[in-house]
């Protein structure tokens, strides 16, 4: 019977080549995309990194939508900018637009293997950007046309490694759900206490033969 395997993305589908950039970097990447004076940028940016990052630290707690997020930041701080200006600085500040993350060769690779072989692939994630960015990144990198379905977190609402978060990306008749992910905390732990199949991968050394067994593929 085909199966739902879903992958983690950075850490297992993305590799993150370097770390997020200090605080004073990305204050002044906000600063030049909406035009700001230094210091309404530097605390625009930390209401935003530190409201998403109380969401993100308290596993229960829902992250809130990135864009409405931040246009609502930005009111409260006396900033105007219209919808297509949160876009563009999210992205410029958050994005990837500093190289700094590469596709995992291995992971593309059991991406396809798995569709091919008729299981129906998804991915979860838990990121800053929304969904069409986040799709942007992934088509940018190279990220196998595959996926028929996505949760990320900076849509708004629960992530992993809440149950809530795995039930929406599993939704769907299947016998058998697989999470593919790095992280035994936010990926492993949570999929298994649902009954899911897990395969850990370690981004050091990217090893999907544990997924082609147990696919059979």
């Amino acid at each position: 019977m085909p199966a739902l395997v879903v992958f983690d993305c950075f850490g297992t589908v993305v590799t993150e080549l370097t770390p997020m950039p200090e605080a004073p970097e990305l204050a002044r990447r906000l600063a030049a995309s909406l035009e700001l004076p230094a210091a309404t940028a530097a605390a625009v940016l930390d209401d935003l990194i530190g409201t998403l990052w109380t969401a993100l630290t308290e596993p229960a707690a829902e992250q809130p939508a990135s864009r409405l997020l931040l246009a609502r930041i930005l009111d409260e701080h006396g900033v105007s900018a219209d919808a297509a200006a949160v876009d563009r600085t999210l992205w410029h500040v958050l994005g990837p637009d500093d190289g700094r993350f590469r596709l995992c060769a291995p992971a593309a690779e059991a991406m396809v293997r798995t569709a091919a072989a008729g299981h129906t692939v998804r991915m979860v994630s838990t990121c800053y950007l929304p969904g069409d960015q986040m799709r942007r990144l992934l088509a940018g990198l190279g990220v196998p046309d595959v996926l028929d379905a996505c949760l990320f977190s900076a849509d708004g609402g629960p992530k992993k490694p809440d149950p809530r978060a795995f039930a929406a990306v599993g939704v769907g008749d299947f016998t058998r759900r697989v999470m593919v992910g790095d992280t035994p905390h936010n990926d492993i732990a949570p999929a298994r206490e649902l009954g899911w199949d897990t395969v850990q991968v370690d981004p050091a050394a990217p090893d999907f033969t544990p997924l082609h067994a147990l696919l059979g593929i």
